[in-house]
Order: C-alpha cells, then sequence, then structure tokens
C-alpha cells in the first residue's frame, strides 16, 4: 500500500515541479530600451523648449549690438600703409593670449607647442572621463563648483601676479633667471625661453594640482573640472592683458591711457 501511494504521489510532485519551472522561465514584458535612469520626465523637446530659448537670445543680442552700434562709434584704423607699422601692432582679439605669451618665452613654445597640448588635452577630457554621470550639470556637485571657484580665483592671481613680475624685473627673462643664465653661465638662448618657460608652467600646473588634491581630495571628474578651468580662466587673463593692458611697444598701461583712436 505505501508502495502504491508513492507511486500515486510521484506523477502529481512532478507536475508540480514542471509548473513552477515553466513560471520560472516565463517571459516579462519590459521596457523597449534598457536605460541607466529613468529620465523621461527631465527630457524637454528641442522645439520649443530650446528653439524659442536660442532665438530669443539671439533676437536680444542683436538689439543690443545695434544700440551700441549707433551710439558709439568704433575705433577704426586708418588705412593700410605698409611704410609705416602701427604701434602697438596687435593681432586678433581671439590671438591676443598668444601674442601676450609671445613676450615672455619662445615663439615657438608660445605660438606652437603650447596651445598644440592644450587643445589635445581638451580632445582627450573623453578618453579619461568616461563616466556619464553628472553630464551637462555644472560643476557636476556642490564641491566641482567650490573648485571651480578656486581654480579662477588661483589661476586669475597667479597668472597677474607672473606677468606683472615679469614686467618689472624684464619681459622674458624669466624673472632674471633666463637672463642670469644666458649672460653668466653662458646658456643658450633656448635653455631660458624654451626649457625654464616650460618648467615654469608645468611647475605652476603641479602646484596647482597638488592644492586642489589637498583641499578637496577631487575626484577624476572633478579634477579634469579644475584644470579645465584654469585653462578657461588663463585664457581670458592673457586676451585681457592683451587687449586693454598693453601700450606702445607692448608696455603695461592702464586702459585709460591707451588711444581711443588710430590716426
Amino acid at each position: 500500500m505505501a508502495e502504491l501511494a508513492n507511486n500515486s504521489t510521484a506523477p502529481a510532485a512532478q507536475a508540480i515541479d514542471e509548473a513552477r519551472r515553466r513560471k520560472l522561465l516565463e517571459l516579462v514584458r519590459g521596457r523597449a530600451l534598457a536605460r541607466p535612469t529613468d529620465l523621461a520626465e527631465d527630457e524637454v523637446m528641442v522645439w520649443p523648449s530650446l528653439v524659442v530659448v536660442e532665438a530669443v537670445s539671439a533676437v536680444v543680442f542683436l538689439g543690443i549690438l545695434t544700440i551700441l552700434s549707433v551710439l558709439v562709434n568704433a575705433p577704426l584704423l586708418e588705412r593700410a600703409n605698409p611704410q609705416q607699422t602701427p604701434n602697438p601692432s596687435k593681432a586678433p582679439w581671439y590671438f591676443l593670449n598668444l601674442q601676450e605669451l609671445l613676450l615672455h618665452m619662445d615663439a615657438g613654445l608660445a605660438g606652437v607647442i603650447v596651445p598644440t597640448l592644450a587643445l589635445g588635452g581638451i580632445a582627450a577630457i573623453p578618453y579619461f572621463d568616461r563616466s556619464p554621470l553628472g553630464v551637462g550639470i555644472l560643476g557636476t556637485s556642490s564641491k566641482g563648483r567650490k573648485i571651480i571657484a578656486f581654480s579662477a580665483v588661483f589661476t586669475t592671481v597667479v597668472l597677474t601676479g607672473m606677468i606683472l613680475i615679469d614686467e618689472v624685473i624684464g619681459t622674458g627673462t624669466q624673472w632674471g633667471i633666463g637672463r642670469y643664465l644666458q649672460e653668466e653661465q653662458g646658456a643658450p638662448e633656448w635653455v631660458g625661453g624654451i626649457v625654464l618657460s616650460a618648467l615654469i608652467m608645468a611647475g605652476t600646473i603641479g602646484v596647482f594640482v597638488v592644492f586642489v588634491k589637498g583641499i578637496f581630495r577631487p575626484t577624476r571628474r572633478e579634477l579634469i573640472i579644475a584644470l579645465f578651468t584654469g585653462f578657461f580662466v588663463a585664457y581670458w587673463v592673457l586676451a585681457i592683458f592683451g587687449t586693454s593692458f598693453r601700450g606702445e611697444g607692448q608696455e603695461l598701461t592702464w586702459p585709460w591711457n591707451l588711444p581711443l583712436e588710430h590716426h
């Protein structure tokens, strides 16, 4: 009798196991696309949300530009004279930062090597920072925004101080060290103009990175934000010096001492 009972319950147990197995293998309908987070509520359409804002901004900018063109006369240069070089002879505003660098170091370093390394570093950022988190958010976090502020102040103060010191001691002599190496030690000109200038820039960037790491303990993303902020601020500080603080002979002067018109 026991054997008959066992034989009768075995098919029932197998049927239950089979039902459970089929339930485990059941297909469940999910989302159409796999996404790390649900961002549907945060998304907006390009039209009209973005395009309208851009169109309004363009109209406002055009209006301001039109009003300024009516009220303020642009200080135009005289007709080009090949027999007379303007003093100062300045590059277009977007190259004035490089022209400012040319005053302090070798032309090849300032005009070719430094811009190439800077642009190459910016292009390489996506290969070093591959995290999708925080993309498109200014500073990524509250700590990132503090790093941006610190980087902007540090770069402005240090770069301004370096320009002023170089101007007082002797522009292009790397605070007199380059002049000493050439005149006293007989070093080649490229030692002061290239090697010494590169060491000063690399040392300043190294000190900056040490400060950021020591104060903020940044992630890779935040360290890249700090370096990019330093580059961005340096670009504009050099451009402002070249635009508004360089007079005749590329000497430092106050903006109000610059001629408003060129004759």
